[in-house]
């Protein structure tokens, strides 16, 4: 029996440099980790990176395509466990105030992404933080809408103002600081 880890293979291979680039990315900024810094984290061969990303940027699309993946899905598990609307928008925010207030939360990758590129070269990668929004936006109306509220589109807005915002000052706060507010903020929306 030998000692030897197991070798990648396959897909688990571009997995596994997805995830090692996502918590680098993630730590330090896109702008600052290398691909030489990820295969060497990885623990791989550069050709096995350049195999699945040909460049730096369709490796930055897939951590972002992967961090996407993770926070619909995640979305969709609470929906799917509070059928009622109202129900639902209080889980919904209880998780995203959890996230943005946890110890080491550096900001909303997204935000973090976009805000590190720029010029039209780098319209690709904007655009696909963009999509996130846009994304967050047509659920919060969806979801809005099922609540029967006056106006439950401009509710949808504030809730992602909201969010946004929770995301973008619980990086800044070591205890989570106005992000732990954001279920009471919602309270006060739909009382008004």
């Amino acid at each position: 029996m030998s000692d030897k880890p197991k070798q990648l293979r396959g897909i688990a291979v571009r997995d596994k440099l997805v995830g090692v680039a996502s918590d680098l990315f993630y730590a330090h900024g896109v702008r600052a980790i290398g691909v030489d810094e990820v295969v060497r984290q990885a623990g791989m061969a550069k050709a096995s990176l350049y195999r699945w990303f040909p460049t730096k940027d369709d490796l930055v699309l897939a951590v972002l395509e992967h961090r996407d993946n993770r926070f619909w899905a995640r979305w969709d598990d609470t929906a799917a466990r509070h059928p009622d609307p109202r129900a639902e928008l209080d889980a919904q925010l209880t998780w995203i105030q959890e996230v943005a207030s946890r110890d080491g939360y550096r900001g909303c990758a997204f935000v973090n992404t976009a805000a590190e590129f720029s010029g039209t070269d780098a319209e690709h990668i904007r655009r696909r933080c963009a999509d996130h929004e846009h994304e967050l936006a047509r659920r919060l109306r969806a979801l809005t809408a099922r609540l029967r509220v006056d106006d439950s589109d401009r509710l949808a807005d504030q809730l992602h103002l909201a969010i946004v915002g929770a995301f973008a000052v619980g990086g800044i706060y070591p205890q989570g600081g106005p992000a732990l507010r954001l279920r009471a903020l919602a309270d006060d929306l739909l009382s008004q």
